[in-house]
């Protein structure tokens, strides 16, 4: 239960950044819903460009290792699909502050259409820790069932 109300509160922040993000248009017809951690994506490494749109592979081991074993200033790469829409969005997230028993980890203000976004600028992320188990962090790269927009773990930046 615990997972679920913190994914919904990592969903809640995707979208509160994306109607941030979006420019204000007249013939803006939607708002993506918030994006909910899903399929892990099978890469040959963690640095590697993530797949569009795969449901069902095998999760990435070099992903988990990485966050059963965080560092400090770790940028985890989120992909997701907007309802509606057939390109993948990414959403990141800063390692702020490593337990034995937890991660904080630090919301990017905004998304974008490109995974290897630089993340480098002063106030790219927000000061507002979102607080994982360790268990909890790994889930990220686990399916969640009922994700429409694909939400993964793609990718941790070191």
């Amino acid at each position: 239960m615990l997972a679920i109300l913190r994914v919904t509160g990592l969903g809640l922040l995707l979208v509160a950044a994306a109607c941030q993000s979006q420019p204000a248009t007249p013939n803006s017809a939607s708002a993506a819903p918030a994006p909910v951690p899903a399929a892990p994506v099978a890469a040959a490494t963690p640095d590697s460009a993530p797949a569009s749109g795969l449901l069902s592979a095998p999760p990435d081991t070099m992903l988990a290792r990485r966050i059963e074993a965080p560092q400090l200033n770790d940028v985890y790469v989120v992909a997701y699909q907007p309802s509606g829409g057939f390109g993948e969005r990414y959403f990141f997230y800063r390692v702020s502050r490593i337990t034995p028993t937890i991660v904080d980890l630090l919301p990017a203000r905004q998304e974008s259409t490109d995974p290897a976004t630089d993340v480098s600028a002063a106030g790219f992320f927000t000061d507002k820790a979102l607080t994982y188990t360790r268990a909890e962090a790994l889930e990220l790269v686990q399916e969640q069932p009922g994700d429409v927009q694909h939400t993964r773990l793609v990718q941790i930046r070191r």
